[in-house]
Parts: C-alpha cells; sequence; structure tokens
C-alpha cells in the first residue's frame, strides 16, 4: 500500500519537470507511505511521478517505485496488491520475462508489456495504477475494478495532475481550490460526492473499473474495463437457484478471497466487531495462520454500539491475539478537523472515527495490513432497510407505477405528504409521484425537496451549469443539472442496457457498487486506515464473490425476508450459531449522543453557526437545516453531521 502523485504536461511551452513539486506532493501524503520515498522526472517525455512506500510485499529497496523495467521502455506507479501476483508471475516467466525482484509491481509493468493495457484482466486486487509507455506516448490511469483505492485527477493550466488524495493537488500552484456546487448540491444527498465528481471544480476522481488514457497526440480518453454484470446461460441460471449451490460456492469464494487476502512480508491482522461479518473473517482466517491479530473498538459513551462481549467471545474461540480500544467523545472531538483533513473532501460517515482509531491501534501493534468487513451487507442484503424497500417495491411500487396515471399519481402526492411526519417518506412519495427510481441508496442526507429548503437562495438562484465535458467523456449522457437523480438515473441506464431483466436485488446492489461502496465506505476505509498508515484489504468484495451473487435472484438472497440468509446458511459450522442469529447491532459512532448530550461537540457546531460565511451556501439556522422535517434524532444527528463536515472542510 502505497501513495502516488504526479503531473503530465499537456500543452504547455518550454516546460520542464519541477523535481521539488514533486517532492511537495509527495510528502503531502507522507503517511500513505512512511517507510520511504522517491521522485523521477523526465523533460524528455513532459512526465514527473512521485511515490510513498508502505512496505507489504518484498522490503527490499528492488521493489521501489517509481519502477522501470530493464530496457527502459515503460515506468509505472502503484498503490495496492496483485493478489494472483505470484500464478502471473509464473505465467511471465514461461514467456520469456525475468524478474530483478519478487514485488507484485514487476508483475503488472511485465503484463502491461506483454498483453497491453487488456492486461489488467489478469491481476486480481486492489490498485490505483499510473504507467507511461516511453515508446508509444501514452499515459493511463487505472482503478481498480470495485474501486478499493482512489485515484484523482485534474486539467488545470495544460497539464494533466493525478495523486492518490486530493490534497497532493495543492502544491501545485496553477491548481485552483473551487468549490463544485454540483459537487456539493450531490454530496447533500449521498453524503459523499458521486464519481466522477468530488467537491472541488475541475478535480475529478476516476470511477471505479475505469481509465485514462492520453495517447500520443495529448487526446484524453475514459473506458469502462470491467462491469460486474456478466451474461450466463439458461442452464446455469436453473443452478443459480438451488440453495446447496450457493451455500457451497459462497463458502468457496469466501475462504478463496480470505486467503488470497494473506499474502504479505508483514503481519496480518483484522478487525472484529463479534458480529457475523468479521467473525466469519476471523474464523477463515484462523485456518490459514496459527494465531490471528485482532482489533477492536467501543465507546465509552456508546453502549448500545458496543460489541466487546461478542468480539471476545470469537477471540476466545479462535485463540487470537486480542487488542482492544475505547474511545470516548472528546476522543473523537480532538480527531475531528483531523479527519475533515484526511478526508480531503467532505465524507460524511461517522464510522471514520472508530475506523481511524482501530486502524491506529493495529499500528501501534505492529501490524500494517488489516483484513475488513466493508461490503458484507451490500453483498448479502444485511440491512433492515433493505428489506423493506424491498417489501414496499414489491407491494407499491411495482403495481402503481403503471396503473396510475402522471396526473392521479400527483393528486395523491399532493394529498398524502402534508400527513406525513418524515422527510424520508415525503421524498419517497416524490420519487413516486415523478416515476423516478425507489432506490437511491443505503445512506442518503437530504432529499431532493429537503434541500430546496436548506440552499441559501440568493447565492444558488444565481447558479448555472457550465456542462463539464470531462463528465461527460466519463459518463456519457449523464444530466450535469442540480438534481441527485440524474446519478440514479445513469447507473439504472447503463444497468438495464446490460442486463435488461435485473430484479431489484439485482438493482440495489449495482447501484451500492457504482455510488456508496466505493465512494463512500471504501474511500472511508482507505482515507482512514492510511492516515494511520495501515492497509486495509475487503474480503467480501473480491470481484469473483460479487459476479457470483449478482447471479442469485433475489427470492433466494433474502429468502422468507430474512437479511444475509444465504450467508448465514454458509456459516453454520464456521462460527458459533449465537454469533449467526444474535441482533445486528452495526459499526458505527454514538453520534446521537454526542450531539444531544455532549459536551464538546454542541458547543463547536453552535460556533460554526456563527460564520457568516457560512450562509453563502445554506441558511443560516443550524437548527432549521438539520431538521427541516420533523425527523427522528438519528436521521437529524446525520443531517448536522453532513452539513458541519463540510463547513469544517471550509
Amino acid at each position: 500500500m502505497c501513495g502516488i502523485v504526479g503531473y503530465y504536461n499537456m500543452a504547455r511551452q518550454n516546460f520542464s519537470v519541477d523535481h521539488s513539486l514533486l517532492d511537495a506532493m509527495q510528502k503531502k501524503i507522507f503517511h500513505r507511505g512512511p517507510d520511504c520515498g522517491r521522485v523521477w522526472g523526465s523533460d524528455e517525455f513532459q512526465l514527473g511521478l512521485g511515490f510513498r512506500r508502505l512496505s507489504i510485499i518484498d522490503l527490499s529497496q528492488a521493489a521501489m517505485q517509481p519502477m522501470l523495467d530493464k530496457d527502459q521502455s515503460v515506468i509505472i506507479c502503484f498503490n495496492g496488491e496483485i493478489y494472483n501476483h505470484l500464478s502471473v508471475r509464473q505465467e511471465l516467466i514461461s514467456l520469456g520475462y525475468r524478474y530483478f525482484s519478487n514485488s507484485d509491481t514487476e508483475t503488472i509493468l511485465y503484463a502491461y508489456k506483454e498483453w497491453g493495457i487488456s492486461g489488467l484482466e489478469k491481476l486480481e486486487g486492489m490498485f490505483a495504477i499510473v504507467i507511461y509507455d516511453f515508446q508509444k506516448r501514452e499515459l493511463y490511469l487505472v482503478r481498480d475494478r470495485i474501486g478499493v483505492k482512489p485515484i484523482y485527477f485534474t486539467v488545470q493550466g495544460g497539464i494533466l495532475a493525478f495523486a492518490s488524495e486530493i490534497k497532493a493537488f495543492w502544491e501545485l500552484p496553477w491548481v485552483e481550490k473551487k468549490i463544485s456546487s454540483l459537487g456539493l448540491y450531490h454530496y447533500l444527498t449521498f453524503m459523499v460526492t458521486p464519481a466522477p465528481y468530488t467537491i472541488y471544480e475541475n478535480i475529478y476522481k476516476l470511477p471505479a473499473g475505469y481509465y485514462l488514457k492520453c495517447d500520443s497526440k495529448k487526446n484524453i480518453s475514459f473506458t469502462e474495463w470491467y462491469s460486474p454484470i456478466k451474461n450466463i446461460s439458461e442452464q446455469d441460471k436453473k443452478l443459480y437457484k438451488s440453495e446447496d449451490f450457493c451455500v457451497e460456492n459462497i463458502r468457496t469464494l469466501l475462504f478463496e478471497s480470505t486467503k488470497k487476502r494473506m499474502i504479505a512480508d508483514v503481519p496480518v491482522g483484522a478487525f472484529l466487531s463479534g458480529g457475523i461479518d468479521s467473525s466469519l473473517n476471523v474464523a477463515l482466517m484462523a485456518q490459514c495462520i496459527s494465531r490471528v491479530k485482532t482489533f477492536t473498538v467501543s465507546f465509552t459513551d456508546g453502549p448500545e454500539s458496543n460489541e466487546l462481549k461478542w468480539a471476545r467471545m470469537i477471540a476466545n474461540k479462535y485463540g487470537t491475539e486480542h487488542h482492544e480500544i475505547e474511545i470516548s467523545e472528546r476522543d473523537a472531538f480532538d480527531f475531528y478537523n483531523s479527519m475533515v483533513y484526511q478526508l480531503d473532501e467532505p465524507l460524511a460517515d461517522c464510522v471514520c472515527i472508530p475506523f481511524y482509531f482501530v486502524s491506529r491501534l493495529a499500528r501501534d501493534r505492529g501490524v500494517t495490513v488489516v483484513q475488513v468487513g466493508e461490503g458484507a451487507d451490500e453483498l448479502f442484503f444485511g440491512y433492515d432497510l433493505y428489506i423493506r424497500y424491498k417489501k414496499l417495491y414489491e407491494r407499491v411500487w411495482v403495481p402503481t407505477q403503471k396503473l396510475f396515471p402522471k396526473y392521479v399519481k400527483e393528486f395523491t402526492r399532493y394529498g398524502i405528504s402534508p400527513l406525513l411526519n418524515t422527510g424520508f417518506l415525503k421524498e419517497i412519495l416524490f420519487n413516486w409521484a415523478k416515476g423516478r427510481d425507489l432506490f437511491w441508496g443505503g445512506a442518503l442526507a437530504f432529499g431532493e425537496l429537503q434541500k430546496k429548503k436548506i440552499l441559501n437562495k440568493n447565492y444558488w438562484g444565481a447558479l448555472s451549469i457550465t456542462q463539464d465535458s470531462i463528465v461527460n467523456s466519463i459518463y456519457k449522457d449523464v444530466k450535469q443539472e442540480f438534481d441527485s437523480f440524474s446519478i440514479i438515473d445513469y447507473h439504472a441506464r447503463v444497468l438495464e442496457n446490460k442486463h435488461p431483466s435485473a430484479d431489484f436485488g439485482t438493482q440495489l446492489f449495482y447501484l451500492e457498487l457504482k455510488q456508496r461502496l466505493p465512494e463512500l465506505l471504501l474511500m472511508r476505509a482507505d482515507k482512514m486506515s492510511m492516515a494511520a498508515s495501515v492497509e486495509a484489504r475487503e474480503p467480501f468484495l473480491d470481484h469473483k464473490l460479487i459476479e457470483f451473487m449478482l447471479n442469485i435472484p433475489i427470492e433466494l438472497r433474502v429468502k422468507d425476508n430474512i437479511k444475509k440468509y444465504l450467508l448465514k446458511k454458509a456459516c453454520q459450522g464456521i462460527i458459533p450459531d449465537e454469533i449467526i442469529n444474535r441482533k445486528k447491532m452495526g459499526f458505527a459512532a454514538p453520534i446521537v449522543n454526542w450531539f444531544f448530550s455532549g459536551r464538546y461537540f454542541p458547543k463547536y457546531f453552535n460556533e460554526q453557526q456563527t460564520n457568516q460565511a457560512y450562509s453563502n451556501y445554506f441558511t443560516p439556522s443550524i437548527k432549521g437545516m438539520a431538521c427541516v422535517c420533523k425527523d427522528n434524532n438519528a436521521r437529524n444527528a446525520v443531517q448536522k453531521w453532513v452539513l458541519q463536515t463540510f463547513w469544517a472542510l471550509k
């Protein structure tokens, strides 16, 4: 796990690579690779690269980056891990390649030389890659299939710059820092800006499964090189209706995924909450190594979020080397501004706080690689919210959408809306009346109706949207407008073209794969683990397991409306039944307590409210913003967290 930075001259005259700028960029992300750093530049090829290293595989200097092949025809900077690099290495050796290191980086280098950019298909892992081909004078930026590793880019001042984190761009004098009105608008809904947008104008994040290509004429293009949607035969579809077939394959795929993520030349540990996901992960890891190192976080002021009893049970059962950390509101408050800085752009998920502290615990105990449970709930239909959406979709959405004419739906909305006591339900009714999709994501803050109430009319009313050519090049035909349904609609249309018969379960999971997982959950995992100089690996998000699950019909995935039905079946005999059947608590932080009865956050947020510049974007009253509708305390806390996390960035 590492950090990469660099820039490539596209149009400037008399340009030379400034090594001091590259050095400043890579030092800005020192935490991503505290072991060592290096910069490289070529005036001939108008390219500069910088690298920070967190040594995981091949700890020797031979594995250092930027890395050139022996004949210096290709150079690479790479952040991530290739879990199958040993098997690909053997294939490349049989084709005549001779290695000078034991690193996975060198395998990517030769895979590109042998198969071109299509060599990506050979690689299993998480990665953000920069490759430059000196002979073809072509540059590639690549993001892995699922989006575990981020890569940002910007084209300003005639220069293409790229980095693992946005903060590196601020070292470049030609890069401007300006809030994107459209990015902010979407952030208020999704709690993070959706790719390819960021919170800043003209700074973008490459979507999961995409690569950017800059050809010899300095033309930039974008390609979706991976999609999880795979067509299967009618005969195979019958197999996926068999519970025994699915359970057996899930077990096999999960074990293989966990095992391959054990590859490292440093200790590998696991985050353990005591829930079904992390417990299964630890049980599978225990089949691979003699003693797993486990790490658990709890809260002094959030007993409803603590699961120490269950984590200790699993630690004892599998004989792990177990470590715990307890954090308070004061700990969280002291970390808050640092959290916002490390995230680069607002990501309003309070789990960032415990994720950082448990990552730091692992680092302090000498562990630099951990396996985490991200993606399990999305993959196996693990949220109550998903079940409620499924019921609403089957009982109301499908029967009524085509049955009721548009004018009837609008009349119904105006009649029922005043009777609803939450903004969330009003938003669902609004989408139903407009014929929009029901499901927008597993984590939403403000809907379209609510945003109209909280946004400053004087500021937003004067804005016009300029169509961004880069956004259009990445997501062709996406509507760029102050309406977050445009993001949902784009992904829904893509899925419909690839899989016209996709059921609601597939639609839901595909949208989570394209939006919430890579840009919220995996981004928080990357940024918070890397802030502590720790590498996080996600066994539940192996692309082979994802592809398998997408073929299972929703009737089996949530049989009898039981959450994680298939995962619970797959766990039987591996982890204790009391873990499988216990009530889900979730990995969260007690922000309701912090916000409504805390000693630190309420005072801080009230002080922030007094800043007059706040009203440039939002209405002056923070109370009015967070409580535009009479929602419950949890939703109010989330909404306040969304607004204040943005303001802390400012």
